[in-house]
């Protein structure tokens, strides 16, 4: 394993980790809301998809939604460049 290879899959981790902590705070935060509405301590698929709507336009929410947004074309970036380069190098060229 070479240093590059090292270094895009730490950094791709590093991405990941902060994706994924920032999506699990995003559904924490849409049960939360969703039981504080319904009452109900067990949400339905109804409010999840009701509080995504209100997440996609509250103005209060704009910031962790472009972060989440940001952190996904990261990734989806990455997984891609990954993807070439090991496409690359089964092709016998160059790193």
């Amino acid at each position: 394993m070479n240093t590059g290879l090292i270094i895009r899959l730490v950094t791709m981790a590093l991405v990941f980790l902060a994706w994924a902590g920032l999506m699990f705070r995003t559904l924490f935060l849409f049960r939360e809301r969703e039981v504080e509405r319904s009452g109900a301590g067990i949400p339905s698929t109804g409010g999840f998809i009701r509080q995504l709507g209100f997440w996609l336009k509250n103005p209060a929410d704009r910031k962790d939604r472009q972060t989440l947004f940001f952190l996904t074309a990261v990734l989806i970036a990455m997984a891609a460049i990954q993807a070439m380069v090991a496409g690359n190098e089964a092709a016998g060229g160059i790193d």
